[in-house]
């Protein structure tokens, strides 16, 4: 057997999806460089993960990122180490292909705890905003006539606006054109709704405003992202979702930087991989960050146990340097440090951000 089809046996064995779904997965998003998988001592193989390219907008550049998808081990070679053997191999791959960072959604909440033990921490978080089936997403100002629900849009457009919207994010996991094709594949085999917005344009025309993506679950609407040029855009197509589901509450994956409230949740976990990567885009971006940081890391010591010194848009590393340190961490900490909200890079002194995750066919 080739090495996609040994993949997709275990994944077949271990996931409850639909054949589907696996057939999409497996043609349209596989591919043997991202594949990786563990043998046993008997040269079976035992355990699976797929280690997919992306790039994520990072104070206003594109770094390459790895995001762990469909990690998994046979029933039959469980709790032997396979799995965590898999992820320190996935790790150090990831930063040998010159990935930043290494990112991943755990499928429950117990994984959380397996991943920190590789220095994986908490970085992804979301706002969870719940609305009754009464509410109808209207504001006393704004006209809701002027929006307009498109049914027959072509591909090129709706990957443009798409693109345009999550470019618009400061710091996001960034989807590719195919990415954006398995997005809505995604979510038609889950019968879910994707609802595209319009507004008329004198000049251009009816445009593309606002998109959003849902799916119920149980008793739930669950949507699972809302893309748009403003709050009214955005409204608009909550709206339309309401029309289609008048007598269903609403939970909403709103970004972890939305000023309008929400309970914060963890949503995803990310571990840096190559440190002076990281460093150097966020002093490209603040010409007038002056940091002495001191890094260890277990996994990947020679790479990026150092220390880094930012001055004037430069990092360099300088192991030799004694004098007073700004911060002195491990690689996890660092990572909690890089990502994190506005309030707390006023305290400490970094200029933190709060990334966002979404659509990444979890």
């Amino acid at each position: 057997m080739s090495k996609k089809d040994d993949i997709q046996k275990i994944y077949r064995e271990v996931f409850n999806d639909s054949p589907e779904y696996v057939k999409m997965l497996f043609d349209a998003i596989y591919t043997d460089r991202e594949g990786m998988l563990l043998a046993g001592p008997d040269g079976q193989p035992a355990s699976i993960m797929l280690l997919r390219d992306f790039e994520m907008s990072f104070h206003g550049s594109r770094v390459p990122v790895a995001y762990i998808h469909g990690a998994a081990t046979r029933r039959s070679q469980r709790g032997k180490g396979f799995m965590s053997r898999l992820i320190v191999d996935a790790v150090r791959e990831a930063a040998s292909r010159g990935d930043m960072m290494v990112t991943l959604i755990p499928a429950n909440n117990a994984l959380y705890y397996f991943y920190a033990q590789y220095g994986f921490t908490t970085v992804f978080y979301m706002k969870e905003q719940r609305f009754t089936s009464l509410h109808s997403f209207t504001d006393g100002e704004e006209d809701c006539n002027a929006y307009h629900a498109a049914t027959d849009i072509d591909h090129d457009r709706l990957w443009e606006a798409f693109n345009r919207f999550q470019l618009a994010r400061p710091c996001y996991i960034l989807h590719s054109r195919e990415g954006f094709r398995a997005i809505l594949e995604d979510n038609r085999i889950d019968g879910g709704d994707f609802v595209v917005m319009t507004r008329d344009d004198e000049d251009l025309g009816p445009q593309i405003v606002s998109m959003a993506w849902a799916v119920k679950r149980d008793d739930l609407l669950v949507v699972t992202d809302l893309m748009g040029v403003d709050r009214s855009a955005r409204m608009a197509a909550l709206r339309q979702l309401r029309s289609i589901h008048p007598d269903l509450p609403f939970l909403l994956y709103a970004p972890p930087t939305d000023s309008t409230g929400g309970r914060l949740m963890p949503r995803g976990m990310g571990l840096i991989v190559n440190v002076l990567k990281c460093l150097q885009a966020v002093a490209a971006a603040d010409k007038n960050l002056n940091l002495k940081i001191k890094v260890y890391d277990d996994y990947l010591s020679s790479l990026n146990s150092h220390t880094y010194i930012i001055n004037h848009g430069e990092v360099k590393i300088d192991d030799s340097y004694s004098g007073h340190l700004d911060f002195d961490v491990t690689i996890d900490v660092l990572s909690t440090i890089v990502f994190n909200s506005r309030s707390i890079a006023d305290i400490i002194g970094f200029p933190s951000v709060r990334p966002m995750i979404s659509l990444m066919l979890d």
